[in-house]
């Protein structure tokens, strides 16, 4: 591990923790510096403005939810299967991973979230582009039906992030069959 990796490490997590309690807004560096341990100084040295910090932990937030989703995934499976194992996935990091939603929600309704569209999306990873490309509409070159992207982000991830959120736990069958019913909204077979 890289000298200073566990410093910078603990002010993310501390942010993280911040957040998740207190919001954006409420979460001033003073505090961030006390509970992480490390002086305004240092956490400056890493981060040179609290928006630098608050970028990098949603990137750090994004690439830990997209390993959990794509935990398991093989190239070998179907698409229908894929999306399957992706939506139960999703389900579970969001069911699971409560500072990080919190966080996620919070950053995708705030000023800091910049709107990238699909197409603009970080393809370098191969096998993550193969997917990008397969999850949009026919019209955008992909395997889904032609609906707004804003549809199939609800009917699919969004609504597995919705029904995580709630106070009801389901079954793992039903949340196969919900799983089913979204991929059927969404494929447009």
């Amino acid at each position: 591990m890289p000298p200073g990796s566990d410093k910078k490490e603990a002010i993310l997590e501390t942010m993280l923790d911040l957040i998740a309690e207190r919001g954006f807004h409420n979460a001033p560096m003073s505090v961030l510096a006390k509970r992480s341990g490390a002086s305004p100084g240092v956490i400056y040295h890493y981060f040179p403005s609290k928006d630098d910090l608050i970028h990098a932990l949603y990137q750090r937030v994004k690439s830990f939810k997209l390993e959990v989703v794509l935990s398991g995934y093989s190239e070998s499976m179907t698409l229908r299967e894929a999306y399957l194992h992706f939506w139960l996935n999703a389900y579970s990091f969001y069911r699971t991973h409560l500072r990080e939603t919190r966080f996620l929600d919070q950053y995708l309704s705030s000023p800091y979230c910049e709107e990238v569209s699909a197409d603009e999306v970080d393809e370098t990873d191969p096998g993550i582009a193969r997917l990008i490309r397969i999850f949009r509409p026919r019209s955008k070159g992909g395997r889904l039906s032609d609906l707004p992207q804003e549809a199939i982000d609800s009917l699919s991830f969004g609504l597995a992030a919705n029904l995580a959120k709630s106070a009801k736990e389901f079954s793992p069958a039903t949340l196969k069959k919900i799983a089913e019913a979204s991929w059927t909204a969404i494929a447009g077979d």
